[in-house]
């Protein structure tokens, strides 16, 4: 979101009045001596002394000058320390600080690693990084992160080479080309820690940055991996489109959402199985009534389906095959937006 600068104070401060403050008047009673006429009620002064009118001298303050600051990030090596400058945040900046939760013990299947699944060594490797998230950490621990990212965009070759077997749309690159960079953006944020405490890779027909709906896939310590697929917090245009279609014939997503396959691996289907439900509209969007037959559906403002993985699955032996069956599965899913968005 963007920032807004605090409103700006009025430097000019306020002056006394010239005519009331600015002048005093000042009777010696030593200096001065008054005649009374008999029989009068007048008095003439005989002498009277004059006050001096001084001026006031009020200090305007001095207005700060600010200078702004390089908000660029580089993708250099994670263990590279780098100078950035961030944004001024609305709140005080949080220093990373060392995790006091007590870690998931990570398992070590017999035989493990396995090369169709996730070496366990991954998994501590972004436990420990997770628990001493700063640079100091991971320059001492270089090698051991070029090794976890070899072994993680190993396992990501294996899963494009079946993915586009069953989705032929996913765009032709390089594996390393479809994993996220570790570095977090800390332009926008008051959490000052540098690295994502998590690996992800995306595969779509325009790359893992296009507004096309993609195959997501994280992996995480602590049972939080995810392997999930559609589009979250797509753009107005292409919202509006997936709300067309819906509103033209929602007929394929709901074959596609009905599917057995659907059922067997994320436990659910139908419209239940879209994520995000938290994160609808709480009346119609604009555009369509109240009304509206699919009037739920389109209140989404996210389009995803998803399912959390266990460490255990991570590292344990056919992991590959259980990551296929849950894409295959949302292919269709996958297809029927992407035809809607163009």
């Amino acid at each position: 979101m963007p920032l807004k600068a605090p409103p700006r104070r009025s430097a000019r401060a306020s002056q006394p009045n010239s005519t009331s403050a600015g002048i005093r008047k000042t009777a010696d009673n030593a200096n001065s001596v008054t005649n009374v006429k008999p029989n009068s009620n007048s008095v003439s002064p005989k002498k009277v002394v004059r006050a001096s009118i001084k001026t006031a001298k009020t200090a305007r303050p001095q207005k700060k000058r600010t200078r702004n600051k390089s908000d660029d990030e580089t993708d250099s090596d994670p263990s590279t320390p780098e100078d950035e400058e961030e944004a001024t945040p609305a709140k005080k900046k949080i220093k990373p600080t060392k995790s006091k939760t007590r870690s998931t013990p990570i398992p070590h299947p017999p035989e493990s690693p396995y090369p169709d699944a996730i070496s366990p060594d991954v998994l501590e490797f972004m436990q420990e990084l997770a628990e001493n998230n700063d640079r100091e950490w991971m320059l001492v621990n270089n090698d051991r992160w070029h090794a976890t990212k070899k072994d993680f965009t190993d396992f990501i070759a294996l899963v494009m080479k079946e993915l586009k077997e069953i989705d032929t749309t996913i765009l032709n690159v390089e594996p390393k080309e479809a994993v996220f960079r570790l570095n977090r953006d800390l332009r926008f944020t008051n959490d000052l820690s540098p690295y994502k405490t998590y690996l992800s890779a995306a595969f779509s027909r325009g790359g893992k940055k296009s507004p096309f709906a993609a195959y997501y896939i994280s992996i995480c310590p602590g049972n939080k991996s995810y392997l999930g697929a559609g589009v979250w917090h797509p753009s107005t245009p292409i919202l509006t489109r997936i709300r067309n279609g819906i509103d033209q014939d929602p007929t394929l997503l709901y074959q596609a959402l009905e599917l057995d396959e659907v059922q067997a691996f994320f436990g659910k289907k139908g419209i239940a199985v879209l994520e995000h439900e938290a994160e609808r509209l709480k009346t119609a969007p604009k555009g369509f009534p109240k009304d509206h037959a699919e009037i739920e559906l389109l209140k989404y403002k996210s389009f995803v389906v998803g399912k959390a993985l266990t460490d255990e699955e991570v590292v344990g032996e056919g992991f590959l095959e259980k990551v296929v069956q849950g894409l295959e599965a949302i292919v269709p899913f996958v297809t029927v937006l992407n035809g809607w968005t163009g």
